[in-house]
Parts: structure tokens; C-alpha cells; sequence
């Protein structure tokens, strides 16, 4: 778990759009606060393709207004453990991967931040890191708040409750 300390400098930093390495329930995630900006951000962190969708985590289900999603059936999968729903927007304009994250210490930063974009620490097609090692040389200018090896370190299932498949 992180530090008060740590949560409440996460929390800052997110608030200023800054790109930050937080731990989640399921790996290391380069993360940044919800906003086309932040996603385009990350994207050329990773060099990825600039318009590549990311996970979206939230820390309570009401959460979901705030990104507009059309919420359906399919809202019950946010409850289950380390599973991703991927929603269309109620301008039916664009699809969003959202995530319920469980982890108490991120909550906390959810809580004071709203939702925030998270996807594996890596370079786009490589394997996500975890070492604390690896993750403070990723990217220099990206604060890495690390407690421990995340245990899981698999990333999360994936549902698509449009096309009503698992993706992952």
C-alpha cells in the first residue's frame, strides 16, 4: 500500500495532468488524470498509436457518469475482481474501457481525482514492467510511486459490452 505521503503527491501531481507510474490490482500503470490531453500524453510516452484508447479506472460505480458512459446490463462486471468493460458513450460517439479498482490506497486517489487513465508500463508491443528498477528507468520524467512488486501482474479480463464478447 502506498504512504499517506505518497497519496497525497500522486493526487497533486495527477491534478496537474502530470504523467505518473501508480500501482493497480493488476500491474504497473502509466497514469494520468481523464482528458483527451493526458491520453495523447501517454500514448506518445509509449510510442503508440496517438488515438489508442485506455483503460479508464474509477474508485465508485457513480463514477461512471462523470465519463458519460450508457450504462447497461453489463455494469455488474465492474464488480467482479481485476475485470475491465469496455461501455459506448451516451453520445454514442466513442467507446470507453472502465475499470473499478479495488485497492484501497488507489481509491483514495480516485477519490480526490476522479478518474484516471491507466495502461501497462511499457513501450507499445513490449511486455508491461513491474521491477522497481525497471519502472524508474522507463521514462525519466515520469515519478514512479512503487510499493512493492505488484503480485498479480497480469493485466485485466476484458469485456466489450457492445459487441458483448471478452476481448481478453
Amino acid at each position: 500500500m502506498l504512504s499517506k505521503d505518497q497519496i497525497f503527491k500522486a493526487s497533486e501531481q495527477l491534478k496537474k495532468n502530470e504523467v505518473i507510474i501508480l500501482p493497480t490490482d493488476t500491474i504497473y500503470g502509466l497514469s494520468a488524470a481523464w482528458n483527451k490531453k493526458n491520453e495523447i500524453k501517454i500514448n506518445e510516452i509509449k510510442n503508440a498509436n496517438l488515438k489508442k484508447p485506455l483503460i479508464v479506472l474509477i474508485s465508485d460505480i457513480n463514477q461512471l457518469d462523470i465519463l458519460n458512459i450508457e450504462k447497461n446490463e453489463f455494469c455488474e462486471l465492474l464488480f467482479e475482481k481485476l475485470t475491465t468493460v469496455i461501455f459506448k458513450t451516451v453520445n454514442g460517439l466513442e467507446n470507453i474501457a472502465v475499470r473499478l479498482i479495488v485497492r484501497e490506497d488507489i481509491k483514495s486517489i480516485l477519490d480526490s481525482t476522479g478518474p484516471i487513465f491507466s495502461t501497462s508500463v511499457n513501450k507499445h508491443g513490449d511486455e508491461p514492467i513491474n521491477s522497481k528498477e525497471e519502472l524508474e528507468n522507463f521514462n525519466k520524467d515520469v515519478k514512479v510511486y512503487f510499493d512493492q512488486e505488484v503480485l498479480n501482474a497480469k493485466p485485466s479480463k476484458i469485456f466489450n459490452s457492445v459487441t458483448k464478447v471478452w476481448v481478453r
